[in-house]
């Protein structure tokens, strides 16, 4: 009897963890689908920021090219783990647009910088800071509201899974 019993939790526990795997996975793809298509640098500018998700760690890409000089290239990535974000909001900005806002403390945040063609000088390190009200933000290009409440809601929902996940 015992054994059943034992069989039983560890599929429940074995169940829960796909059911948090395949919640996490869908928040994160939706949200770096809708993060890529709505954080745009503005007209002119040559790097547009994409983001990727592995698991509970959040990826922000710059890959900038001067197209008036080949050989300059600049590519920054800065990463952290959505359990180290501390509030997720967002603001209205005076020309319609909203502003995307996350707390996480600069010195959970790696960055990993690379100049040069194929960025073949580079580095990584972690950002210091005695601030621990250091904010992220990003400008997303809509005025639909209701989106950006839902990218904030699944946002805080995944902060919450990472969190309780072990």
């Amino acid at each position: 009897m015992k054994k059943l019993q034992l069989l039983i939790i560890t599929l429940m526990l074995l169940g829960s963890n796909s059911v948090f795997a395949q919640s996490l996975e869908a928040n994160t793809q939706w949200l770096s689908k809708n993060l890529d298509r709505l954080v745009k640098e503005e007209k002119g500018k040559e790097s547009v920021p994409t983001f990727k998700f592995k698991g509970c760690q959040m990826n922000m890409n710059i890959d900038s090219k001067n197209s008036k000089d080949s050989d300059v290239d600049f590519g920054m990535s800065i990463s952290w783990l959505l359990k180290d974000v501390q509030r997720v909001s967002y603001e209205r900005e005076k020309d319609g647009n909203y502003e995307l806002k996350m707390q996480v403390p600069a010195d959970r945040m790696k960055m990993k910088l690379g100049f040069g063609n194929d960025n073949n000088l580079s580095g990584s390190f972690n950002l210091k800071d005695n601030d621990s009200d250091s904010k992220t933000s990003f400008t997303l290009h809509t005025q639909d509201e209701s989106l950006v409440k839902e990218m904030v809601h699944r946002f805080e929902d995944s902060v919450k899974m990472c969190k309780n996940a072990r």
